[in-house]
């Protein structure tokens, strides 16, 4: 039922209670349907002191009106929901695995669990999924079943009746939500990721036409890996890890070398003045990670400062006037952001400088403070 005329009575400007009622409320894990009723959009959808308020984008009278749900999201949520129930069931019957919360979200849906476990456990909690959406079990729905699990998703509505989701012998639930008519319209289940939340486990999952977009988001990564690997799927890990350990060595190689090359830059380096103090400055490609080294070195050259600026970045040590006076004195003029201590200090200019412009910014600065 994805259209039906509903008699709508107003609460204020923007909300409105519907009967019948076809919209599904924030609630139980799962966002609320979309949709409009007549002419005006519906934005949110929850509960309010018992009842099922819909706020709207727009006014709108009272009376009878046409309510639409967007068919797409509901199939989506209803999907999802269905495939939680699955986990859930399966992962209770064959692992004593408790749920303990769940998350309907619109691009990935989350089921906690109050055990740890592992990528073995969840490819066997895939695995018997799948066998209950291949067996194309109905979904039904119950009323007050008093051997049904409550997982904490319904809260209360004014009504004392319990809504209960049964599917076969896998899972008999206390739930509000959502759900497809049967196990073989969810398609396939998909277990994405494992993350560890304090004694329990957070899995991540997709089920339906989300589940084919993800496989084949990842199919493609993996199609474009063996062509740049040149290699088949199976021996990626293996390409992987060995292309990781060159590049390793490749980096030890590099620093070796930039250790080697820091020392000449230092005694090269052009000089400034700042109160009576001398300032090495080295204008220079140099990585990230060696700037306040190259910087410490030159002020021992020195006996004074150094400062080294590569692209935006700035480092500046010093054995006399401060490195964060320094580097003031600087960020003052070009712009950016950084900080430190007397000793050391670092940040990100707003432009690129020249020897010249920082001699000048430290000359200039010299005869402020004079």
């Amino acid at each position: 039922m994805f259209e039906i005329e509903v008699d709508v009575k107003t609460i204020d400007d923007h909300k409105v209670t519907i009967y019948p009622v076809i919209f599904h409320p924030d609630e139980g894990g799962q966002p609320a349907d979309k949709g409009t009723i007549g002419e005006a959009v519906v934005r949110r959808v929850e509960i309010e002191d018992g009842r099922i308020v819909h706020t709207l984008d727009r006014p709108l009278g009272d009376g009878k009106f046409m309510a639409r749900l967007d068919r797409e999201h509901r199939l989506y949520t209803a999907t999802q929901h269905t495939a939680q129930h699955i986990l859930s069931g399966i992962a209770e019957k064959r692992f004593g695995l408790k749920t303990t919360g769940v998350h309907i979200g619109l691009e990935r849906c989350t089921v906690d669990f109050d055990t740890k476990i592992d990528w073995d456990t969840a490819a066997e909690l895939e695995r018997r999924s799948l066998g209950v959406v291949t067996g194309d079990i109905p979904v039904e729905t119950v009323f007050n079943d008093t051997d049904a699990r409550i997982r904490g998703e319904v809260k209360g509505i004014e009504s004392g009746v319990i809504r209960v989701v049964k599917i076969g012998d896998y899972d008999k639930s206390a739930c509000c939500g959502a759900h497809v008519r049967t196990t073989g319209r969810i398609g396939i289940i998909r277990i994405l990721g494992l993350e560890s939340k304090k004694e329990g486990t957070r899995v991540t999952f997709l089920a339906g036409g989300k589940a084919l977009e993800y496989c084949q988001g990842e199919t493609s990564i993996l199609r474009e890996l063996r062509k740049a690997a040149g290699c088949s799927s199976g021996e990626l890990p293996a390409a992987f890890e060995k292309a990781v350990n060159r590049s390793n060595e490749l980096a030890k190689e590099v620093n070796r070398l930039w250790s080697l090359l820091l020392p000449g830059l230092a005694e090269t380096a052009p000089m400034a003045e700042l109160e009576g103090s001398k300032v090495g400055v080295q204008i220079a490609q140099i990585p990230p990670q060696f700037l306040a080294k190259l910087a410490a070195l030159i002020a021992d050259v020195n006996g004074g400062a150094g400062v080294v600026v590569s692209d935006q970045n700035i480092a500046v040590s010093s054995r006399g006037v401060s490195a964060k006076e320094i580097l003031g004195h600087i960020l003052n003029s070009a712009g950016g952001k950084g900080g430190g201590s007397p000793a050391a200090a670092n940040g990100r200019l707003g432009k690129t400088m020249t020897f010249h412009e920082i001699r000048t910014i430290l000359k200039e600065s010299a005869h402020k403070s004079g």
